[in-house]
């Protein structure tokens, strides 16, 4: 009889094991991979587009930090910079509001903050494959933060 529980025991906790394995492996191959953040602007907008092919983004307004600045944060869930690389600490914009974009890797999901003065009008949306955040430097939002956006 002992023997008989011990048996079921071991294999319920094989089968736990086999699940657990097989969903870390699908939460893998779900992962997006974020291949690049570039900045682009010109007379009266900017854009931060960020190429993640397959990712979910989540868009949300951080308060002050340690640093003067707020932050508009881009929160790509399940997903990790191109190769493990280090991108470059901050992107220098200096354009009306925006001053600068940061890249994180964050545990399981990459952020990618764009640093303001004061919120500027802004909108999301999706052109050739990469997810843009477009913004006018030059007129702060009207009213309460936006409420966070997933796309």
């Amino acid at each position: 009889m002992k023997s008989w529980i011990l048996g079921k025991m071991r294999n319920v906790c094989l089968g736990l094991a086999a699940l657990s394995a097989a969903g870390v492996l699908c939460a893998q191959a779900d992962a997006a991979v974020v291949n690049g953040v570039s900045v682009t602007k010109g007379e009266g907008w900017v854009r931060v587009n960020v190429h993640a092919p397959g990712g979910s983004f989540r868009v949300h307004e951080l308060p002050v930090g340690t640093s003067a600045y707020r932050s508009i944060a881009i929160d790509i869930p399940n997903s990790s910079i191109r190769g493990g690389l280090e991108p470059k600490p901050r992107l220098p914009v200096n354009e009306g509001l925006v001053a600068q974009v940061r890249v994180k890797q964050m545990g399981g999901y990459v952020r990618v903050l764009v640093d303001v003065v004061s919120f500027p009008k802004y909108q999301t949306g999706y052109q050739n494959g990469s997810f843009v955040l477009g913004m006018d430097p030059y007129h702060m939002r009207n009213g309460n933060p936006i409420a966070p956006q997933v796309r």
